[in-house]
């Protein structure tokens, strides 16, 4: 009886367990417009902002693509063959394949194995991105207040990243080398890093060192800011980015404290203007 009651509990307990990995999904919107060649952007990705198509996810997950244009579209599997902006139905593979999805629906596909997985519309083939699938590429986490004393508001700057550990709050910006440390508080074992850093941050980054070593590495602009693809060696532990400047020596708050002084000490020669002269 206890084996006939346990058994069950047992059943929903691991039936659970593959519903929480099951839901780890990627959204990508497919905007207004799409279906024009001369759109802006063809897709959109939810978590990033990225607008190439192109998507990181780790085996057992899975994207949804949504459909917010007024047109058709599918999402198709292709393979490497051919130029992007040039596929045909006969580069389709037969991996995946949406059929044709309207206004207000979704797809949605599974990613078990290992491997870089190309797709297009086939009735907008212009539109077309890849999915790659890694080891756990970890999660999209966010450090704010970076050098809030130099924006507008005070309230700093945002940075985006993808890692399977965290990245310590604290980010040492020098506007003098034009750099931002960022500094591993976890053990990672992942093989790459992803950051979205806002041009009003850092202009582009040309240079990235990992503990000391400068190490080649991918940037694209996005939407949202500056996308960087660093590779790592397990257990890495600081990045250094550079660029062609990391928010100014004098920055907004520093030419604020500058115009005020400059500002009082005008104010005292104009109304004493008699007195700078006096023995």
């Amino acid at each position: 009886m206890k084996l006939l009651f346990i058994l069950p509990v047992l059943l929903v307990m691991f039936g659970a367990t593959n519903t929480v990995f099951a839901e780890v999904t990627s959204e990508i919107k497919i905007p207004s417009g799409a279906s024009d060649p001369n759109a802006a952007y063809f897709w959109t990705e939810q978590s990033t902002g990225i607008t190439t198509g192109e998507v990181t996810v780790f085996p057992g997950n899975s994207i949804t693509w949504h459909n917010a244009d007024s047109a058709f579209h599918t999402i198709t599997s292709v393979s490497r063959s051919g130029e992007t902006t040039s596929l045909t139905m006969d580069d389709e593979n037969g991996v995946f394949d949406s059929g044709f999805f309207t206004a207000g629906e979704s797809y949605t596909q599974q990613f078990d194995n290992l491997g870089d997985f190309y797709y297009y519309c086939n009735l907008h083939p212009w539109m077309n991105g890849v999915v790659h699938v890694i080891k756990n590429p970890g999660s999209v986490q966010a450090i704010d207040k970076i050098a809030s004393g130099y924006s507008d508001d005070g309230l700093g700057f945002e940075v985006k990243y993808i890692l399977d550990t965290n990245l310590q709050n604290a980010v040492y910006v020098n506007p003098d080398e034009k750099t931002l440390t960022f500094t591993i508080s976890g053990d990672t074992e992942n093989e790459q890093i992803t950051f979205i850093l806002p041009s009003e941050l850092i202009k582009n980054p040309n240079t990235v060192w990992v503990d000391g070593q400068m190490t080649d590495f991918d940037s694209e602009e996005t939407s949202t800011g500056i996308k960087l693809i660093i590779p790592i060696a397990p257990h890495s532990k600081e990045i250094k980015i550079m660029g062609a400047y990391v928010i100014p020596e004098f920055g907004f708050l520093a030419m604020g404290i500058l115009s005020a002084g400059l500002f009082s000490v005008l104010f005292l020669i104009r109304s004493k203007p008699l007195n700078l002269f006096r023995f």
